[in-house]
């Protein structure tokens, strides 16, 4: 792997622990380590690292009780044991109680590092499964879709401060897709393969919010059974996604400044300064300028997070969109052994008609409500939940334009009437003659004004 492991050794002979050490430390691995056993669970369950050497045999609290403690806090760390006094039956209680290997020492070096590097690597796995978990159901539709100018600009934009490591700030209003943009952000960014962690400021209670971003010690608050790792841990080396961040409260405002400025925090409940390396990206969809007259945001934390900011234009500014959009959301409803959907032109206007308060996740469920509802793979104006501007089609007959070339809805409306007159005003038959459902031919006849 590219990084080295973040290493806890926990030994209490002095000449040995040194050594191990300094040799590591050599090779790159970042190093830290305890004198007892229980030095070594509470450096634990204070900081994250991905590996412990822990000592079977010690003073007070042996590697066994010391492994049971750390293991009742965090099963993520993974833990060898080693020893100068190997016996079966205490290697097998320990692989039991979670160890990843059993050493005996001598420990050659490379053979250790070798040992620590599959160990680290297993880390990393574990790591990357809970990010997942936790990221379930948002991994769908990464795709920037669109082809406006807009989107053409904020997308060039993306691309040029993703290589940097500043933080950025996206504005914009609910369901225009921020968090889309704050992936593409991470993956033009050199943490593309590092975790990509997304919090929702709004959700979090006054109460829980520095548990859930910090991170807790056992015993911290009343239901803390556990230490628990935070979100700043768990994106270490990646991008922690804050939207939502104006509804943050000013007491944790004041902590994610601190984390910002000197990349350290602690646990609540906890004595020791964590070292995280952390990109952040913030979405919000007030304008935080107003926040910080009202006295809700920290003026000097929206001076901090606003170095680069993009501002994601609402849907009704960007229609060009609106087709390309409602065009993938139909492919991913077809499968592969179903015709392509088809868009009526109504259906279209009305579409573009729209407002769209509530931006693409509106147009998503809409177009979802849409497909669900349809009885063939066509989206017809009946299918839609809103009512759009009337046209002005025309009562008369078959006034034509210059050259002889009408519009396609005189022809469709000649045919239409051509169908009923034939079925003599049979609904139900010329909606089967037509290939269309009832319901659209009922608007049809209305916007035609043809009354059979």
């Amino acid at each position: 792997m590219n990084e080295k492991a973040k290493v806890l050794i926990v030994e209490d002979e002095a000449p040995l622990r040194e050594l191990l050490k300094m040799e590591l430390a050599r090779s790159g691995y970042l190093v830290q380590t305890a004198a007892s056993g229980r030095e070594g669970v509470e450096r634990y369950v204070e900081e994250c690292f991905s590996v412990v050497l822990l000592d079977v045999k010690m003073p007070e609290m042996g590697g066994v009780e010391a492994l049971e403690r750390m293991r009742e806090h965090s099963s993520v760390p993974e833990i060898i044991m080693f020893t100068g006094h190997g016996d079966i039956d205490t290697a097998v209680r320990c692989i039991k109680l979670g160890a990843y290997d059993y050493l005996t020492k001598p420990v050659k070096l490379d053979e250790l590092e070798i040992v620590i590097d599959k160990a680290h690597e297993k880390n990393h796995l574990r790591r990357e499964n809970i990010n997942l978990k936790m990221a379930i159901g948002k991994l769908e539709n990464h795709q920037i879709i669109g082809r406006s100018v807009a989107i053409e600009k904020i997308l060039s934009v993306v691309k040029r401060w993703g290589a940097t490591e500043e933080h950025v700030l996206i504005f914009g209003e609910s369901g225009t897709g921020k968090e889309l943009i704050a992936r593409a952000v991470h993956d033009a960014s050199r943490r593309k393969d590092k975790p990509f962690v997304t919090v929702n400021c709004g959700r979090l209670d006054v109460n829980t919010a520095e548990s859930e971003l910090f991170g807790h010690m056992q015993g911290a608050f009343t239901s803390a059974n556990k230490a628990r790792a935070g979100l700043f841990e768990l994106a270490d080396n990646g991008t922690l996604f804050m939207d939502e961040v104006s509804e943050m409260s000013l007491d944790v405002q004041v902590k994610l400044l601190r984390i910002i400025e000197t990349g350290t925090f602690r646990r609540l409940g906890g004595s020791r300064d964590i070292s995280v390396d952390v990109r952040f990206v913030f979405a919000t969809n007030k304008k935080l300028q107003d926040c910080v007259d009202k006295g809700t945001f920290r003026e000097d934390l929206f001076h901090r997070i606003n170095l680069l900011p993009i501002n994601l234009p609402p849907l009704r500014e960007r229609k060009e969109d609106i087709l390309p959009l409602v065009l993938h959301f139909l492919k991913e409803k077809t499968s592969s052994d179903q015709p392509p959907w088809e868009v009526t032109d109504e259906s279209v206007a009305a579409l573009y008609s729209h407002h769209w308060p509530g931006n693409i996740r509106e147009l998503k469920n809409v177009i979802r409500r849409a497909s669900i509802l349809a009885l063939e793979p066509v989206i017809s104006l009946d299918l839609l939940p809103f009512t759009p501007p009337r046209q002005p089609y025309p009562k008369g007959g078959n006034e034509s334009v210059d050259a002889g070339i009408v519009p396609l809805w005189m022809v469709e409306k000649e045919h239409i009437g051509k169908v009923l007159a034939s079925v003599e005003g049979n609904k139900s038959l010329a909606a089967r003659i037509l290939e269309i459902d009832r319901k659209t031919l009922y608007t049809k006849l209305e916007r035609y004004g043809l009354e059979a």
